[in-house]
């Protein structure tokens, strides 16, 4: 899906993605987007918090499609 919303992205004439608040505790979800080419370019402290896991910071990710 990921992969799939790049090239539509591309195909739309958008030169760039980016994703908004991803729980830097999703490893998952941070180790698909550096996968995919996106990268870090901000950080929100304490974002948000898990009830179980505690604290943890909101990513921003971005690429250039």
């Amino acid at each position: 899906m990921c992969q799939h919303s790049i090239a539509t992205a591309r195909d739309r004439g958008f030169s760039a993605m980016q994703f908004n608040e991803v729980i830097g505790i999703n490893t998952a979800a941070t180790k698909l987007y550096a996968r995919n080419g996106f990268n870090i370019v901000g950080r929100i402290p304490d974002g948000y918090i898990d009830e179980v896991r505690g604290r943890s910071d909101l990513l921003i990710f971005h690429r250039e499609v």
